[in-house]
């Protein structure tokens, strides 16, 4: 590792904006460097003059927003700010308006952060070589779920409102689908859409950038067989508990490896087949059932996949394998509590959606890192890793590598990756939690209308 991989360029007279970019988040440079950020621009055709607030600045402001403990654009860039004035002292009181910061976010284009996103997921991809293999098969995880956006005309045109039991929701919804390797928990895609869009239409066009070969784990909701024909379509294999539509008794075993493990037909659906000719009547599949103690309680579950061969693909490991699907769960945790994306700050439809590439691009830049301090340190599990120590450790060591001569930013970077790696979470098969609190919440009323009119209501 040289030096030069952090993109800084010392040891000259710097203007505001150099001065800006030389201190900005500067321990995740190696991975999120200055000319991968202006590659990115120039491929999108982004012409920009150089202002106090450069493009880089925006970027590392926009990811350093989804890491940084208050979830407030504002936040974060008072904080970088802070940073240049701490090493040039005749900048205090002058920092750029709150109107300005907003401005220049508002001119990066969306193109350029799904396309920092692109890279960051393919680095994190070749990263995770190592460790993404199941019996010669990448195992991907897909899952849903929906962010929280500014309540405005705007937003609620081209995101929706929920409908429920007690009316029209209150805020607009995003919903997301998205896509993550099993044993490293990177994000390879992501698609959002409104909150009334199917999840598996947001996953159909993401189907065409995985890897022929892929194993995709899944819940009932992406399970049916014109689904399964889908990914088969797709060069992909799947794994999904059966859809509780289907009924068991009314499928017969074309070849049996045991009682709870065989190969049978399923039927599609005449409705799918109408709308989609290319459907064919049935597909092969192999059902596995299994006997799983959840919360002190034995159950029985049917799974269904496309591996057919029991000799090459044993009934127990895949069984063993699907318990794997709840890691996306704690990824969509990460998304929405650690990187700030439960409720979106943007005002405008593009900034929703840029808003949300700069997270998930945060969420990788953090895994591509924690990839490379486990590669490093021959780490067997880069999940052990912890995820929340990390950030930790990233905010910890930006300030430093600010101030320090751009010869010692290697011997100091890989201090942070010995660091990162000496937080190891206690390998906890099985391990259950209460779905409970231990505290209540204060016994405020929710408040049912906007700030502004409760104010006007109640103004003395």
């Amino acid at each position: 590792m040289s030096a030069m991989d952090f993109g800084k360029n010392r040891g000259k007279t710097l203007g505001i904006s150099d001065k800006l970019e030389d201190c900005t988040l500067n321990s995740i440079r190696k991975v999120l460097s200055d000319a991968m950020i202006e590659r990115a621009c120039r491929s999108c055709n982004y012409h920009f003059r150089h202002r106090v607030i450069t493009p880089v600045v925006v970027v590392l402001h926009l990811i350093m927003s989804a890491m940084w403990p208050e979830d407030s654009f504002n936040a974060s860039w008072q904080t970088i700010w802070a940073n240049l004035v701490a090493s040039n002292y005749s900048l205090a009181g002058h920092c750029p308006a709150r109107g300005s910061v907003s401005t220049a976010r508002n001119h990066l284009p969306l193109a350029v952060m799904k396309e920092i996103f692109n890279y960051l997921s393919q680095l994190a991809q070749k990263l995770s070589e190592r460790y993404d293999k199941w019996r010669g098969h990448r195992v991907v995880l897909v899952d849903g779920t929906c962010f929280t956006t500014a309540d405005n005309a705007q937003l609620e045109k081209e995101f929706g409102v929920p409908f429920g039991f007690h009316g029209k929701g209150r805020y607009p919804l995003v919903r997301l689908v998205t896509l993550c390797l099993s044993n490293t928990m990177t994000i390879l895609n992501y698609n959002v859409g409104r909150y009334a869009t199917d999840e598996n239409a947001l996953l159909e066009p993401m189907l065409k950038t995985l890897r022929k070969g892929d194993l995709l784990l899944a819940d009932r909701h992406y399970a049916g067989a014109n689904l399964y024909w889908r990914y088969l379509q797709n060069g992909l294999e799947f794994l999904t508990r059966v859809n509780q539509n289907l009924k068991m008794s009314k499928v017969k075993p074309l070849l049996k490896y045991s009682t709870n493990d065989f190969i049978g037909y399923m039927k599609v659906s005449a409705i799918h087949c109408r709308n989609n000719p290319d459907l064919p009547e049935k597909i092969k599949v192999r059902f596995i059932r299994a006997e799983i103690t959840i919360r002190g309680r034995k159950s029985s579950f049917w799974f269904v996949t496309s591996l057919l061969d029991a000799d090459r693909y044993p009934a127990e490991e895949i069984v063993g394998l699907y318990a794997d699907r709840w890691r996306i769960e704690t990824l969509l945790r990460e998304v929405k509590i650690n990187a700030h994306a439960d409720i979106l700050r943007s005002q405008k439809v593009e900034g929703v959606y840029r808003e949300i590439a700069a997270r998930m691009s945060a969420i990788n830049v953090i895994r591509n890192i924690m990839l490379e301090a486990a590669v490093e340190h021959n780490i067997e599990d880069p999940l052990r890793i912890s995820f929340c120590e990390t950030v930790r450790i990233i905010l910890a060591f930006a300030p430093v590598m600010a101030i320090r001569p751009i010869q010692q930013l290697p011997v100091i970077y890989n201090a942070m990756h010995r660091e990162i790696v000496s937080h190891l979470v206690p390998w906890r098969p099985g391990r259950n939690e209460p779905r409970a609190i231990t505290h209540e919440p204060k016994h405020y009323p929710k408040l049912k209308e906007t700030r502004e009119q409760w104010r006007n209501t109640y103004a003395a």
